[in-house]
């Protein structure tokens, strides 16, 4: 039996329970959770703005140490720390051979559904979100969702890499390439957008400006990298970026909120030839309008970033690494570290906006 923080109904608090979990099939590894944190896609599960079906073991931000493998597993051994990874991939399919394996349309319906059912209690199977489950003392997962780390780092610092720095910052660097020089707007100052912000740092983007609704959340951004605030609740933030910019736009805006108005605000700051990159997910039954002769006659164009357009197994490590070496910031991300039983409250401090990251440390 392991405790668990369990989604029955959607729009209500996560039940604290015991649970059973099953043993690991052939090609899957059972991990110890050290660490998890509360991400905002979790909150987006409850508000029933991406289907994962109740009941379900939320969590897709952990790391941990691996216990028991299947027989099947490879790569992977009792010991191991791991970061848990929301995506996985089948290695066998048309973007699992190109490169693209966080495209994987198997991995990615396994992190929709969360059909694969480890957890169950009084003989009816429980679902755990994307694959994961990690709001639990242990989860078991497919040996492709958890990811060898080296052993010297916190894992409580380790977990934030499981989603909101990898999708954060790789928006910035793999899915378009940031150039040294150009300039950027980040629509949404929490954990994933506060990632685009160091992201865009790192690759020495010189006009970074943070678009927010609260001052607080801007004064963060000012910590990871921003060059220009802007209160969007004060002033137009598109004309206001483009004031920034004297006159052009930017040449890259990304939206980490997943709020279609906002996306169009975003396309609307990019300059001829800009590009606006969405990394919020919006309600599956809402539709994004931009104006469509700025496509062709202004070469904008408007793209989605998933999971930071990833190779995993490559740009987890990295992450870690540059951690490790101080040219990334994740110590500054954590606002909070709770236990399990805190993981209601920890939901209500982030709709409040008081917080980057709540941690939890099992």
């Amino acid at each position: 039996m392991v405790k668990a923080a369990v989604m029955r109904a959607f729009n209500e608090p996560l039940s604290i329970e015991e649970v059973e979990l099953k043993a690991p099939r052939e090609d899957e590894v059972l991990v110890k959770v050290t660490a998890a944190g509360v991400c905002h896609s979790d909150l987006s599960v409850i508000e029933g703005k991406i289907p994962v079906p109740p009941p379900a073991v939320l969590g897709h931000e952990g790391a941990g140490i691996v216990e028991e493998v299947g027989s099947a597993v490879k790569n992977l051994a009792p010991g191991d720390h791991v970061l848990l990874a929301w995506v996985q991939n089948c290695g066998k399919c048309h973007y699992c051979k190109s490169g693209k394996n966080h495209l994987c349309p198997t991995g990615f319906e396994m992190a929709m559904t969360g059909a694969d059912n480890v957890f169950e209690k009084d003989g009816v199977g429980i679902g755990k979100m994307a694959g994961v489950g990690c709001f639990a003392e242990k989860t078991v997962v497919r040996e492709t969702a958890a990811i060898k780390i080296r052993d010297d780092i916190p894992l409580d610092r380790a977990c934030l890499v499981g989603c909101g720095v990898m999708t954060g910052v790789g928006a910035a660097i793999n899915t378009v390439k940031i150039e040294p020089g150009q300039t950027v707007a980040v629509f949404g100052c929490g954990g994933v957008g506060l990632n685009v912000i160091q992201g865009a740092a790192l690759t020495g983007a010189t006009t970074i400006i943070a678009v927010d609704l609260l001052d607080s959340k801007l004064e963060q951004a000012k910590v990871f990298g921003a060059t220009h605030t802007i209160n969007g609740k004060n002033v137009d933030a598109t004309q206001a970026i483009r004031e920034a910019t004297g006159g052009l736009g930017v040449d890259y805006a990304f939206e980490v909120i997943g709020v279609p108005a906002v996306i169009t605000q975003a396309f609307n700051s990019v300059k001829r030839g800009g590009s606006a990159v969405v990394v919020g997910v919006p309600g599956f039954d809402q539709q994004v309008t931009v104006p469509g002769m700025s496509l062709p006659l202004e070469e904008k164009s408007l793209i989605g970033s998933l999971y930071g357009s990833a190779n995993l197994e490559r740009d987890m490590p990295r992450m870690i690494d540059l951690y490790m070496n101080h040219r990334l910031k994740i110590d500054e991300l954590i606002s909070r570290t709770i236990k399990l039983d805190d993981i209601n409250a920890a939901f209500d401090a982030m709709k409040a906006g008081e917080v980057n990251r709540s941690v939890i440390v099992y």
